[in-house]
Order: C-alpha cells, then structure tokens, then sequence
C-alpha cells in the first residue's frame, strides 16, 4: 500500500463488526437498544452471548459476520499495537512468497528515493524490503509512506540477507554515504547469492569511482564481476544536462562555443563538467570552454589533469588536437563573498557564457550566491543566461521549484528523489535505450560496410559506456542534420523517414578520402557521379556532422585516459598504454572507411522507424511572431516576421511579447494574446509546433513577464506534454545596438507609404531577432521617417528618438518643431511638440542645427542605419544620399531599401 491504510482500515472492519452485531441481534429478537449496543460492543471482547434472559437466540447471516469480523478486527488490533515483531515477519513472509521483489541495502537518502521510485513507478517491482543499520521514527514513517518494509540491520551481514530472502529478491540494491562500504555491501551480496546472474545494482557517490571500477573489476581490483555501477553525481550531471541544453543556447545566442562556468568542483561539479563536454560537440561552434570557481583551483586544475590528460597541452606532447581540445579555466574564489558585478576576476565571465552551474554541496550558499548572480543580472552587469542551482538534499518526494513561474532563467536540479525517479537506476533494463540503438547502429554498420561488430552483450563495459556517452548525443546529431528529433515511447529519439533515403543516396556517393576544407563539393564524389544542388547541401550537412562526431568521439576517448599516437598510424595502435591512432583531427585520417564510420550513428539515427501516432516535419522549421499589445486599449496584434505565412507546419514557435507601457491587470490580456497565437497552434490545421520559445532581447518589466507567464500556462494547457514551452533570455549587458532610419519623403517610387512601412516593419524585426536592436532613433518628417515611426510602434517596442532639425513657437505661444527649414514651413512640415509627446517622452525629443546637424546627430547615435533611397536623386546637404556617403565613411552598418523593379 503507497501509504499506511491499516489503521483506516481497522476502523473500518471494527465499524462494519459492530453495525453487523447491532443488525444481528436486533433480528434475532433483542428489542431493547441500549442491550443490542452492550452485545455489539461485547463482540469485540470475544464473548459472543447467546442466551438471553433465558431465551436462546437465532443466529442469522448478520450475527455470523459480526462475531468473526470483531474476532479478526480484536486480533489486528492487538498485533498492531503490542506484537510488531510479529507484523514484520509476517510482511517478510508475504514477500517471500510473492514475486517481483527488490532489497534496498541500506535506506539512507539515496535508498529512500529508490524505495520510493519503485513504488510509485511501473519498473517490474511491487515488493520492496529495505536494510538499514539504525532505524529510527522518522525511517519507519518514510517507509511506511512509501510501502517499505524496513528492518534493522547490517546490510553487509551475509545473515541479513536469509533473513531478508535476498536470494528470491529479483532485483538488489546497494547504497551507503561510504562508497568503500558500499563496495563492501556489494562484495558481500555477490559472494552470498549463488546465481552470478543477479540483478546487483551499487550506487556511488563518487563520479570518478563509479567510472573507472567497472573496469577495475573486471581485472582483478575491487568489487565483485557482475555489478552493475551507477554514481548519483553522474545520473544528476545527466539529467540537468539534458533539461539545460546549454549546447543550444550557445548556438541561438550566437556564441562561438559553449561555455559552461561552474560555482563549486566538487565530484558533482566534475560530473556536471564531463558530461557537458561530451554533449556540448555542435555544427558551428568550436571547442567547449568550462570555467570552474572555486576555493581550491589549484587542487581542481591537478585533479583534472590527472584523470583526462589528453585534454590539456602535455610537455612532451600527446594532446588532442586544437579542434578538439576543450579549453578550461581555474579561478579562485568563494561562493559567498565573490561580487559577481564588479570582481575583475570574472571578467571573461560577463558575456556569451552559455550556464552557470552552482553545485558547492551546500544548498543555502548555492541559494546566496545564485541571488547575488541574479542582481549582476538584473543591474546589466554580466549578459543573463540560464541559471542552474544544485539542491543535493531537496525534499521528500520533489525538488524546490523556487519559482512558480514557467519561464525564467533560475531553475533547481539535483533533488535525489526526482533524479531517481527518472533515472534508469529503477527501470528493469537500464540499457534498454543504449541497447535498442547500438543494435540500429550494427544495422547501419553493416549496411554502409557489409559487417557487423559485437552485440552489446558481448562488448566490454569501456565500450558500453562510450556507446552509452555516443547516444546521449543523439538527439544533437539529429538538430545538426537540421532535422527534428521527436522523443518515443522508448526513449529513443526519431525523425522524418524520408531524410534517411536522402543521407544514404548521398553518402553513397562520397569518396570520404578526398572530402577536404573547401566547398567544392563536386570534387568529394566518386568517379562519374554527380549531385543535384539540394544534395550539395545534404553533403556538406554529412561533412560537418562526420567532423563534429570525431571531435566528440575524440573527447571521449580522451575522458577514457587514451592519448593520440605521434601520427594516424594503425601499427601504432597501443590498447594496452592508450594509445589511440585515429585520436587526430578528421582531415588527417587519409583512410576513406575510417572518416565514414563517424556517419554510423547519424544513419543509424535517421532509420529509425517511427510510431503510427507520430507525425513529423521532414526539416526543422521555425516561425517568429511579433505580438503587439495595446495595454490602454486592451488589444493586440501580432506580426510574422521573415514575411512568413500562415500556412504550413513549424517545428518552433518564437514570440516577441511587446507592450509600450506595462498592463495594469495582466491576466486581463491574455485571453487577447491567445486571439492573436491561435492561428499559430490550431491543431486542426496543422501539427503543433515541437517548441515555443519566448524571447526577450530587453529586459523585461515586473508586468510583461507576468504576462507571458500566463499565456505560457495556457499554451501548456493548450498543446501536448511533449510541447517545450521555456524562455529565452538574450540581451546584453553592455547594451544593444541603435537602428536609425533615413530616407526620401517622396516615397511615390516604392510604392506610396504602405509599402515602405511592410519592409521597414520587416527590417525591424529581423534586427530585433538578429542583434536585439531595442532603441530607433529617426526625424520625423513626411515619407521615410513617419513609415519608420509607424512601423516600429506597430510591434508594441520602446518609444523613438525623434530628431528635429528646426524649433520655434506659433502665434499662441506653443512651441512647435518643423521638419523643413521654418521660412518655407507648412501645415505638414509644422507639429505642435504636445502632438510629439504622444508618440515620444520629452527626453527622447532632441533640436538639432539644421538638417546636417540632424544627420550628424543621427549617426552618433546610432549602430545600423536603414536608408530608404532612391539613387536617382540629386545629392545635398543633410540629405539622403549625404548622410549614406557620411555613414560608410564612419563605417556604420548599413542598410538599404530601394524602389523594386
């Protein structure tokens, strides 16, 4: 029972006892009330009276459940409260008798998460005795929670184990704060139990330990053959790896690499590092940079080195190659005194860091240190990015969310009882997914070169857990294809069947051994072939994603402690010293068969067949709304950017909620944001997208953020779980570029004003989504600059500056601004600055010297000028065509927007 019921259930059966006495005896002839409720009550007592004042009474069906019911219900109560000895070996009997049972050695944290997964979880297990040394209140009421026996004990004492029937035990864990103890458990269960095919599970502490015993095992070390490792550092790097993508916030960002900065290196910490560094290989971005803040970095830079050589630059060679090679750094510091907005320390740590990580093992200063992170954030210190904060003791059953809010940038990880639950430690085949893909792989490896390498039952455990790392990745290799990755049921992830034909009819066109850096792929194909133009991309895609593979690999290999051969020599080759001859960048390996193999996995991946209630993009395909909210006026518009359309399938959602001034009741508008989105998530007309992503390339106010924290609840309710619903957060601390617009004020060339207003509006946005321009400073006179002003309001962004070149006052005595010089002003060229106040704030409103005051001030102000020109003019002072010759001479970026043919 999930929780403890025997109580409720013998109030139950006594209440039934009694209403069964009181039924009875009254049918049996007792008239008196107060006598059949004596007589009920005396059932209890096992004295069953049946004679009264000299009459016998008649025993009836009601009588007959009564009796026997107060007789079971006395006896339940009296083994519950004074015989519990009694009730536990009763409950060990049960389990000896039943099936699908599992024993937990040892019931600290780590055992109760499992105790509780188990239960809760469909894993093959319904029966679950657990072991511990010292049992206390609190144990027993955990375990009573999560229906487990629990019993008192040594877990390592090879008695225990009869008295626990560890030998019928389908499945038996082994846990303990001491990874050496731990081991001895281990050791002790698999010299007892006479079948070496028990299903033995050891969980470690330790990520260096659990990855390198198994391999000790096996040659003659510590432990016991047969075990199965698994390290509660690793399964939380996992996991938090999985759920933080920091690869693809690195490449959405537009950094180089992803960089990764971890607060506190702990064995958590190096396992949070390992794993990024083996998942974090992309198509388009260099090697991974990790960056580690602690209090002893020297003692971290040697741990390090030690245990990966190959990843740092040796005296006497062996180091990867540059391509391949990570890049770390050690920094001191202390988590609870490290100011974050000035240290000159972090410096390099202020943009493009793609995470930060804090795992010291201490929740509280994790706690601290991530707020005062958050503060450098908010005070446009250091560029936001995802923030991940480790919480190794958490609380029963889940993790603290510390935050109600769907989107944000601040997310816990590490709470035990979740990383259980969702690790393969609980399921019946931890490798089912390993499994299931390494036999596709053997399938695409004999397809591509007509043999086959062993099946996964006969691989040695280093070439198991480089085939567990090479799959974790899947998912990645399949974004790089430029395909969609779509999770199964079994965990494997799948895309559009047709990009499989596509890879191989072009892989089997590639001579491998003449691919090269350039882009003359013409020159890759096998003699009298030739590919079509679509297919020159697919090979260039292949390419990339051959190099990107051999890096990882090369990593991997490198974690593995093997080192590169002097040259990519085969007789070189050296298992025994680690030494590895393909260890070397990709366009070194002259051999044809040997750059093919890291296409394998990619078509392996590809071929997947997929689920009949699965319907896929065949290309990632991503679509950006601008949503424009009136707050005053309660409504909303919403514009594609890219001149996209509605029609068709997207794979990804990306929204740009704007609003000039913060609404007064959020929840009030999103009913009206939902109006705008709905064409975007029909379901009836076309497949909901894989991802929705809300951007925010400013930083948002207190209201804008509750806002698109509710339309992110009711799009959750919307669309499908498998629907990723997150926030993206890209502005930059040092401040985002300034659009200017410039342009003629007949406009009769383009088109008229409407036309004009489209393309700038399109402008706009992609500068927005590209560089997150957030500020247009612009004149405001007839044509080009009322077009931009109009454009620019329409998605919902900041105010402009505006720039006049001329002021004066009118007859009443207002002020006026004029567009053209005042001697030749007319009704159109004249507004009242009460009129500008309502598209602009009074400091954005700047007088110029003239109209080459106004360019010059224009320029100054900004980072990319829009020109809408049309060339056939003549050229003056303070013009169009003036201000474009002054921008290229400044080196402004430029952009034009000129009458269409």
């Amino acid at each position: 029972m999930p929780r403890d019921w025997s109580g409720r259930l013998l109030i139950a059966a006594a209440t039934l006892s009694f209403l069964f006495g009181v039924l009875g005896f009254h049918t049996a002839g007792v008239s008196d009330p107060w006598e059949v409720a004596y007589l009920s009550f005396q059932l209890f007592f096992m004295n069953f009276v049946t004679n009264i004042g000299g009459v016998e009474l008649q025993m009836n069906p009601f009588l007959q459940a009564a009796r026997f019911g107060a007789l079971i219900t006395a006896v339940w109560a009296i083994l519950k409260a004074f015989f519990p000895t009694v009730r536990q070996n009763i409950r060990r009997w049960l389990r000896l008798r039943g099936k699908a049972c599992a024993v937990i050695l040892g019931y600290g944290p780590v055992g109760q998460a499992i105790g509780a997964a188990l239960w809760r979880q469909d894993g093959g297990i319904r029966r679950v005795t657990a072991v511990h040394p010292a049992v206390t209140p609190e144990l027993t009421a955990r375990a009573r929670m999560d229906g487990v026996l629990l019993i008192e004990g040594d877990p390592s004492d090879p008695r225990v184990f009869d008295r626990v029937y560890a030998g019928k035990a389908e499945r038996i864990y082994v846990s303990d704060t001491d990874d050496l103890r731990a081991i001895d458990t281990a050791v002790a269960v698999r010299r007892h139990l006479p079948s070496p095919e028990r299903d033995i599970r050891v969980v470690l502490n330790d990520s260096a330990v659990a990855a390198q015993i198994a391999e000790a095992t096996v040659a003659g070390f510590l432990g016991a053959p047969n075990l199965r490792w698994f390290s509660i550092a690793d399964e939380v790097a996992r996991l938090m790896i999985a759920d933080a993508r920091f690869d693809r916030f690195a490449l959405e960002s537009g950094a180089e690499r992803m960089h990764l900065a971890i607060v506190g290196c702990g064995s958590q910490g190096e396992a949070i590092a390992v794993e990024a560094l083996l998942t974090a290989w992309r198509v388009g971005l260099g090697p991974p940079k990790i960056t580690f803040l602690d209090r002893a970095p020297s003692a971290i830079e040697a741990r390090m080195r030690s245990r990966i050589p190959a990843w740092f630059t040796q005296p006497e060679g062996g180091a990867l190659y540059p391509a391949a090679r990570p890049d770390f750094e050690f920094l001191p510091c202390y988590a609870e005194t490290l100011d974050f907005a000035h240290d000159p320390r972090i410096d390099g740590l202020r943009a493009r860091v793609s995470g930060w990580v804090f795992a010291t093992g201490d929740d509280a200063l994790n706690l601290r240190a991530s707020l005062a992170l958050h503060r450098a954030i908010a005070a446009c210190h250091i560029d936001p990015a995802p923030i991940y904060i480790r919480t190794p003791t958490g609380h029963v059953e889940d993790a603290p969310d510390l935050s109600a809010n769907p989107l944000g940038f601040a997310h816990t990880f590490g709470s035990i009882d979740s990383v259980i639950a969702r690790s393969p430690l609980i399921d019946e085949d931890p490798d089912a997914f390993p499994r299931t893909l390494h036999s596709e792989y053997l399938k695409a490896e004999h397809e591509m070169f007509g043999r086959q390498s062993e099946d996964w039952r006969s691989l040695p455990e280093t070439k198991r857990e480089a085939n567990r790392a090479l799959f974790r990745h899947a998912v990645m290799k399949i974004e790089d294809f430029g395909a969609v990755a779509v999770i199964g049921a079994d965990g494997v992830p799948r895309t559009h069947p047709r990009l499989a034909a596509t890879l191989r009819a072009v892989d089997e066109n590639l001579a491998y051994d003449r691919i090269d850096q350039e882009s003359d792929i013409q020159a890759w194909l096998k003699d009298r072939t030739s590919l079509v133009e679509v297919d020159k991309d697919t090979a260039l895609l292949i390419r990339d994603a051959a190099i990107c593979e051999h890096n990882r690999w090369t990593t991997e290999r490198a974690l593995a402690q093997f080192l590169p051969t002097a040259r990519p020599d085969r007789r070189m080759r050296n298992d025994v010293r680690r030494l590895h001859n393909n260890m070397h960048d990709w366009f070194e390996l002259g051999d044809a068969e040997t750059r093919r193999y890291d296409v394998v996995m990619l078509r392996a991946l590809l071929s997947q067949r997929i689920e009949a209630t699965h319907l896929l993009l065949k290309k990632a395909r991503v679509r950006t709304v601008f949503l424009a909210v009136n707050s005053e006026a309660g409504t909303c518009v919403a514009h594609v950017a890219g001149n996209g359309t509605l029609r068709g399938d997207v794979s990804e959602l990306r929204l740009h909620l704007n609003a000039r001034t913060a609404p007064n009741e959020p929840a009030d508008l999103v009913s009206v944001v939902m109006r705008c989105l709905a064409p975007h998530i029909d379901r009836q007309r076309h497949l909901p997208p894989a991802r929705i992503r809300f951007d925010f390339t400013k930083q948002p106010n207190e209201r804008i953020l509750a806002l698109a924290n509710l339309v992110a609840d009711e799009l959750r309710r919307k669309l499908p779980d498998t629907t990723l619903i997150e926030g993206f957060w890209n502005w930059r601390a040092a401040g985002s570029p300034v659009v200017g617009v410039v342009g003629h004020r007949d406009l009769s060339a383009f088109g008229g004003n409407t036309p004009v207003t489209e393309r700038l509006r399109q402008v706009f946005m992609d500068l927005v989504i590209e560089k997150g321009v957030d500020q247009l400073v612009t004149g405001y006179a007839l044509g080009a600059d009322q077009a931009a002003v109009e454009a620019w309001a329409t998605l919902g962004l900041p105010n402009p500056v505006l720039l006049f070149p001329f002021a004066g006052y009118g007859d009443d005595g207002k002020r006026v601004l004029f567009t053209e010089n005042p001697s030749a002003a007319t009704a159109q060229t004249t507004i009242e600055e009460e009129d500008i106040k309502k598209i602009t704030d009074r400091s954005m409103l700047t007088i110029c010297d003239g109209h080459i005051g106004q360019a010059g001030e224009l320029l100054r102000r900004t980072n990319v000028v829009v020109f809408v020109i049309d060339r056939g003019g003549a050229a003056r002072a303070g013009g169009t065509l003036d201000t474009l010759r002054r921008a290229g001479e400044i080196q402004r970026e430029i952009i034009l927007i000129e009458p269409r043919p």
